[in-house]
C-alpha cells in the first residue's frame, strides 16, 4: 500500500473516531502517531510525539489563545452582554421584529470581543429568549435568530478560527481579524432585512414592542460603553498597528477585568471561576492543536497533502468548481463538528491544493469561516441550531424552519464574498498588510 494511500486512510479513521466522539485531540495524536509508526517507523513516531506539540505551542502567536479566552469568559459571566442587548432593543424593538433585529446585531458585536460562537449562543439565548417570550415573539423566530447570530463570533473578530487558521498557513492573524470585519457587517444588515421581510410577510411571528422614552433610550447608550472601549482596546489598536495580535487580547481581557471591577461585577470568588474555566478552554485548546501537529507530521510523511494538490490542479481547471466542493465539504463538517476542530482538521490537508490553484490566503480564510458558520445553522445537524433549540426547550425542528430565510442570507453574502474578494481584502490592504 502507498504512504499516500496510508495518509488517506488514516483521515478516514479520524473522521470517524471524531463522529463517534472521541476526545479530537487525542484522536488525531493517536491516528498522528499510528500512522507515523506505519509510514516512517517507530523511532520517527516517537520523535514527532516528543517534539511537535513543543516546536508548534512555543509559537508566539499561540499566546493570543489564552488572552482572547480569559476576555470572553469575563464577558459571559458580567452584564456588558445583557447591557448591550438592552441598548439596541430600545432602539429598534418597537418595529416588528425588532428584538430578533437586536439580537443577531448584538451577537455580532459580542462576536467582535469575545471570538467563540458557543459562548454567544449561550449569553444570547440567556438574555434574548425570555424577553422576546414575554413579547409573544413565537419561538421559530426567537430561537432562529439567537442560533443565526451566534457564529457570527467566528467571523467578526477576534476568531479563534482566524487564529488557528493563521498558525496553519503561516499568515497574519491580525489581517485575517480585519479581513472578517465587512463580510460580518453585511451578515448582520442582511439578517436584519431578511427579518423585516419575514414579520411583514407573517406578523405574528415578531410583534412590535413597547416604545421608551428619548431619555430612556439615551441613558442605555450607557451600556455600549465597555463594548466600544473593548472594541478600541482590541481591533483599534490592530488596526493602528499599535499592538500584535496577542498584546491587543491581553489588553482586551485586562479591559474587561477592569470593567467588571468597577461597575462592581467581579468579586474574588468570581474572578476564581472565571479563571478556573478559562484555564479548563485553553487547555483543551492547546491539547487540539498539540494532537493537530502530530497529525501534520504524518500527513507530511504519507504525502497526502501533495497528492492531493497534483490531484486538485491536473483535474480542475476551474476554480469555481473547486470553490463550490470546498463550500460542500465545510458545510456538512459544519454541521457536526465544533469550529475549530474543523480548521484544525482540514486546512493542513486542503492549504496547500488551494495555494496552488492560486487563491489569495486571507480570502480563503475568511471564505472558510463563514463556511463553517454556514454549516452551523444547516439542516438536519446543525451543531449551533441544536445548541439554542436544546436550551430554550424548542424542538430542533421549529428552529430549522426559522433559519430557512438566514440560511439564505448566509448563502448570498458568501456569493457576494466570492464574486468580489476585495470585500475581505480591502481593510487589511489599508493597513499594508
Amino acid at each position: 500500500m502507498s504512504k499516500e494511500m496510508i495518509g488517506l486512510i488514516g483521515c478516514l479513521i479520524l473522521i470517524i473516531l471524531i463522529l463517534l466522539r472521541y476526545w479530537i485531540g487525542a484522536a488525531m495524536a493517536l491516528v498522528g502517531f499510528i500512522g507515523i509508526w506505519i509510514v516512517s517507523g517507530f523511532p520517527a513516531a516517537c520523535q514527532a510525539i516528543a517534539t511537535a506539540p513543543y516546536t508548534n505551542l512555543s509559537v508566539y502567536v499561540v499566546s493570543a489563545i489564552p488572552m482572547f479566552a480569559l476576555m470572553g469568559m469575563v464577558i459571559s459571566e458580567t452584564n456588558i452582554g445583557r447591557d448591550l442587548y438592552q441598548c439596541l432593543y430600545k432602539y429598534v424593538g418597537k418595529h416588528r421584529g425588532g428584538m430578533a433585529m437586536a439580537t443577531v446585531t448584538a451577537s455580532g458585536i459580542l462576536g467582535a470581543i469575545t471570538g467563540a460562537e458557543d459562548v454567544a449562543a449561550v449569553i444570547m439565548t440567556k438574555i434574548a429568549l425570555p424577553q422576546m417570550r414575554e413579547l409573544n415573539y413565537d419561538d421559530e423566530l426567537s430561537t432562529a435568530s439567537i442560533a443565526a447570530g451566534s457564529p457570527l463570533a467566528i467571523i467578526i473578530p477576534p476568531s479563534m478560527s482566524f487564529i488557528l487558521y493563521a498558525m496553519l498557513t503561516q499568515s497574519s492573524a491580525a489581517s485575517l481579524f480585519i479581513g472578517g470585519v465587512i463580510p460580518g457587517i453585511i451578515l448582520i444588515i442582511a439578517f436584519c432585512f431578511s427579518i423585516w421581510l419575514t414579520c411583514k410577510r407573517r406578523p405574528e411571528l415578531g410583534p412590535a414592542g413597547p416604545t421608551y422614552e428619548r431619555a430612556e433610550r439615551m441613558k442605555s447608550l450607557l451600556g455600549l460603553l465597555p463594548i466600544i472601549i473593548l472594541f478600541l482596546l482590541v481591533l483599534g489598536s490592530i488596526y493602528a498597528g499599535v499592538c500584535t495580535t496577542t498584546e491587543a487580547g491581553a489588553m482586551g481581557a485586562m479591559g474587561a477585568i477592569i470593567i467588571a471591577l468597577v461597575t462592581k461585577q467581579m468579586s474574588i470568588k468570581r474572578l476564581y471561576h472565571i479563571l478556573r474555566e478559562a484555564v479548563k478552554t485553553v487547555g483543551i485548546i492547546l491539547f487540539l492543536i498539540a494532537g493537530t501537529y502530530v497529525f501534520i507530521r504524518f500527513l507530511n510523511a504519507s504525502r497526502a497533502p501533495q497528492m492531493l494538490t497534483e490531484f486538485v490542479v491536473n483535474n480542475f481547471d476551474s476554480k469555481v468548481v473547486v470553490l463550490i466542493m470546498v463550500a460542500i465539504l465545510y458545510v456538512i463538517l459544519g454541521m457536526v463538528v465544533p469550529q475549530m476542530c474543523i480548521i484544525m482538521l482540514t486546512i493542513p490537508l486542503l492549504w496547500p491544493a488551494m495555494d496552488a490553484m492560486g487563491f489569495n490566503v486571507l480570502w480563503f480564510g475568511v471564505f472558510v469561516t463563514m463556511m463553517q458558520a454556514l454549516g452551523g445553522v444547516t439542516p438536519p445537524i446543525g451543531i449551533v441550531a441544536y445548541m439554542v433549540a436544546g436550551m430554550g426547550g424548542v424542538s430542533a425542528g421549529k428552529t430549522f424552519r426559522g433559519l430557512i430565510p438566514f440560511i439564505v442570507s448566509y448563502i448570498l453574502v458568501i456569493v457576494l464574498v466570492c464574486i468580489f474578494p476585495s470585500i475581505c481584502t480591502f481593510l487589511p490592504g489599508l493597513m499594508g498588510k
